[in-house]
């Protein structure tokens, strides 16, 4: 056991899917998706991860995201709780209506109301957003910097992030079926989750390793050697084997095909059982990571790695499925990339 684990006291998540952990578990297991047209903006036919509850109201999506999740969250929040928020482009449809602000900014001065904890952290780094401020606030709870810390990452279904990743070709004409051999594209979606972790023991796992690292091969596509993203997950690792993989895949050609390769390079023999929830609720954008860490303990939990949707024939040497496969450990390690060659892994553990 590491010497400064650290314990997740708490887990939410409000997806398509559903308002719970339990209720998204469940739907990954079932090999259920949450796609359909949006009603907020014109996705010209293309099918998203979209929320519908979120639809209708006042004032930004974004802002009734991140009340969602509070409504959900299923564990108290200890006094001196320092705030966390990942995101991509926060309060997005504010800057749509033609509002000049900054839009991150305003999505943290939200959950800094919402959750009542004032002198937040914003982390915007790319899709990488979401791990990147979990291991942010590792690192300053193992350096006795904090006790607690709630770690928050969301963004909304968007009219901007939806025409700028068509612009760049990379939104699949049908859905995106990660580490597929005929992968075409991304989906994306619109969640939130959040993690309580805390330096002291309890709760229902720990985060025993994290690493990340940056491979700067491309502005947008990443190292498709996958060299430095085997060098984070060797590093988060320590050494250890586990016993899934929830990985980043968001159907890209690029993407998946550096994330096998780094996977290839790490477990040259026998990778573990492989999957990603993108091909049930999309790409999540600055939620993805932290509800990877989410799902992927309640997964652990119950010793099952969930059917891959969306999969007709797998990509040599992806070991996914069509089909839930029985764990033979508890320890899972947890893949997030982001534009610019960001990496990040984190392993995590169910007690």
């Amino acid at each position: 056991m590491p010497d400064h684990a650290t314990y997740i006291r708490g887990a939410a998540a409000a997806t398509a899917l559903g308002g719970t952990v339990r209720e998204n578990c469940d739907a990954l297991i079932e090999g259920r998706t949450a796609f359909s047209e949006p009603a907020h903006f014109d996705a010209k036919g293309r099918k998203l991860g979209v929320d519908h509850e979120l639809d209708g109201g006042s004032g930004s999506r974004a802002f009734r995201l991140l009340a969602k999740l509070r409504d959900v969250l299923d564990f108290a929040i200890p006094s001196g709780t320092r705030l966390f928020v990942a995101t991509t482009v926060g309060a997005i449809d504010l800057l749509e209506r033609g509002g000049e602000t900054d839009t991150a900014q305003e999505f943290l001065k939200q959950a800094e109301r919402v959750f009542g904890l004032p002198g937040g952290v914003l982390v915007s780094a790319a899709c990488a957003s979401g791990q990147t401020a979990v291991a942010l606030a590792m690192r300053q709870i193992e350096h006795g910097d904090i006790c607690h810390a709630l770690v928050v990452g969301g963004d909304v279904a968007s009219e901007f992030v939806t025409e700028g990743f068509a612009a760049l070709g990379a939104f699949s004409k049908s859905v995106c079926r990660p580490y597929d051999a005929a992968r075409d594209g991304l989906t994306l979606g619109e969640a939130a989750g959040a993690l309580l972790l805390s330096g002291e023991p309890g709760g229902a796992g720990r985060i025993s390793g994290a690493a990340e690292n940056g491979d700067a091969a491309h502005i947008t596509s990443p190292d498709l050697t996958g060299a430095m993203l085997a060098e984070a997950c060797r590093a988060a690792l320590g050494g250890e084997t586990p016993a899934g993989v929830v990985g980043h895949g968001t159907g890209t050609i690029y993407n998946d095909q550096a994330e096998i390769a780094a996977l290839g390079t790490l477990f040259p023999d026998a990778p573990p059982p492989l999957f990603s929830l993108k091909g049930n609720i999309g790409h999540t954008l600055g939620a993805t990571g932290v509800l990877q860490i989410a799902l992927g303990l309640e997964l652990a939990r119950r010793g099952v790695m969930p059917p891959q949707a969306n999969l007709r024939t797998p990509m040599p040497g992806a070991n996914v499925a069509a089909h839930p496969r029985k764990l033979s450990g508890s320890k899972l390690l947890s893949l997030n990339v982001g534009f610019g060659g960001l990496n990040s892994a984190a392993v995590l553990e169910a007690l």
